[in-house]
């Protein structure tokens, strides 16, 4: 029984040698790989980044209010006076992605509904609704013309400030924009910002001014700040 345990010390203690020397030897193979730094290969061939061009554009700016279905096809709300000011009786009303023209605009009141300090509007259906459905809709107010619209998710908004990087002959800029217009859309950019500018869309995390640029990915965006 002794000799039994005995043998049985003696093969864990060479399992456990063995497993030391594969142990040493796996640290020797790794200290003699090259060590891979991806902070060095961006300072060498430059960070990879997606870039745009941005074009002017035509931009419609649409507002948006709720309306509640009176009937199958008549649904009332109420919007502000600068909304009011843009509406005029048989435009277009959209659904709220824009994309589709659900109504008319039958009539915008004149006078103030003093119930809720707004201005009463109506709509028609082109379709039937079901009676007390609440819907968002939008009207087109104006087009902003030749307006430079970015993709809000590029912005970097920093002490109530705007910046974003553009590609400068291959090397990251950082640059202060004033922004006109905003929505869930896009920001129409005032100023710091010029047609055929490359502006990094993608992969501006941890650059610096001067930092080398990779371009992986460049196109000329579209009135609605998307590549096409």
């Amino acid at each position: 029984m002794r000799n039994r345990k005995a043998v049985i010390y003696i093969v864990i203690l060479i399992v456990c040698f063995i497993s030391i020397l594969i142990r040493i030897s796996m640290v020797k193979s790794d200290r003699g790989r090259e060590i891979i730094s991806y902070y060095g290969e961006w300072q060498k061939s430059g960070k990879p980044v997606e870039v745009r061009v941005i074009e002017a554009a035509d931009v419609p700016v649409y507002d948006q209010f709720t309306v509640r279905a009176v009937d199958e096809r008549i649904a009332r709300g109420f919007v502000t006076g600068e909304v009011r000011e843009a509406l005029r009786p048989g435009q277009e009303i959209y659904a709220e992605d824009k994309s589709v023209s659900l109504a008319i605009l039958k009539s915008v009141g004149k006078d103030l509904d003093l119930d809720t300090g707004m201005f009463p509007v109506a709509i028609e259906f082109k379709d039937s609704r079901d009676p007390g459905g609440v819907f968002v809709v939008s009207a087109h107010v104006v087009t902003l013309n030749n307006a430079l619209v970015l993709p809000n998710e590029i912005l970097d908004i920093s002490a109530g400030e705007y910046f974003i990087w553009k590609d400068e002959a291959g090397f990251a800029k950082r640059h202060k924009v004033s922004i006109g217009s905003r929505d869930g859309y896009g920001a129409v950019v005032a100023e710091g910002l010029r047609p055929g500018d490359r502006v990094i869309v993608s992969g501006q995390s941890m650059l610096e001014d001067n930092d080398r640029l990779l371009v992986v990915n460049a196109a000329i965006t579209d009135k609605a700040g998307k590549a096409r």
